[in-house]
């Protein structure tokens, strides 16, 4: 006997004992489940009028910063981003370990995950002139995914994890940038990275960033697949790229894949056949051409990706 067997068996030997019928179970049930209007529209209030208190309180103190910037020291416009963000960040982690707080640790993490970033991009504007900014980039990207990676691996919250993917694919472009390593491998190599780093998320329980992700890395691998095939008698080898991400897609059940690569062929399409395009005849061929890539595409979604 199942678990839910053996709870049915439960109720209905304590409905038995106490003469309840069924009529009444149903009837405390819903009563129970019944959410009370009045206090869950109040609820939705205090949180609304909570999140734009918050706001204005942000936006005030921007707004405080940006006009006394010209007079504040070094030190100051330091202590103001970074040290900011510092406490920002320290006060979220607090939270963390308080139930009543739980829902603003994570608008917390994204506040202090803005202006940590800010505030050593101006420690190294004050006290490291005349070296490369991309180098001074770089360096916040280090710094800051130590820090939110770690913490992940403290903490396990999702919101993260997401800053950490952020700033280490940032980082990585911009190593690359300063290597002058050219877009199209840089845009390869970071997205077959992001895609692969997707493809393990999405089996935990911080899948829910992954759409977010999986379109970031398409992007990329499909925008470095066409910088390097364009122009070179190969280049319609673009279509296997695209129709490895859509097949992809079909593997992890994911629509933004299947999006990005249905997107990919019909815009590649047009770009390839462009002179073909310049007269009715060439616009009716594509016209069916995308009509038969939608239903393809919602053939996919329906056999591979909804029936989960």
């Amino acid at each position: 006997m199942t678990g839910k067997e053996d709870a049915l068996g439960q109720i209905v030997d304590i409905a038995a004992r106490h003469k309840l019928n069924a009529d009444e179970i149903v009837s405390a049930l819903n009563k129970q489940q019944a959410p009370d209007q009045a206090e869950r529209s109040s609820s939705v209030l205090a949180r609304i009028l909570a999140y734009l208190g918050g706001i204005f309180v942000l936006a005030g103190i921007a707004l405080y910063i940006n006009m006394q910037w010209d007079h504040f020291s070094a030190a100051a416009r330091v202590l103001v981003t970074l040290g900011t963000g510092f406490a920002i960040y320290l006060f979220a982690l607090v939270t963390m370990t308080d139930e009543r707080f739980a829902r603003v640790t994570t608008p917390l993490l994204l506040v202090s995950a803005l202006l940590q970033p800010t505030g050593i991009i101006v420690m190294l504007e004050e006290y490291a002139r005349g070296r490369s900014p991309e180098n001074g980039i770089l360096f916040m990207c280090v710094v800051m995914f130590l820090q939110q990676f770690l913490t992940f691996l403290a903490k396990n919250r999702t919101v993260l994890l997401f800053t950490s993917i952020f700033f280490g694919a940032a980082g990585f472009g911009t190593l690359c940038d300063i290597l002058d390593v050219d877009f199209e491998i840089t845009g390869l190599a970071l997205g077959i990275g992001l895609i692969c780093v997707c493809y393990v998320t999405d089996r935990s329980v911080h899948k829910a960033i992954t759409p977010f992700w999986y379109l970031a890395g398409a992007t990329f691998f499909l925008g470095g697949a066409f910088e390097l095939l364009d122009g070179k008698a190969f280049e319609v080898l673009f279509f296997g790229f695209a129709a490895g991400v859509m097949y992809l897609g079909t593997v992890v059940r994911s629509r933004v894949l299947l999006f990005v690569s249905v997107l990919a062929l019909t815009s590649y399409t047009g770009y390839y056949f462009r002179d073909s395009l310049a007269n009715a005849f060439g616009l009716i061929v594509l016209g069916f051409l995308l009509i038969g890539l939608s239903a393809f595409a919602m053939k996919l979604n329906r056999k591979y990706i909804r029936a989960e």
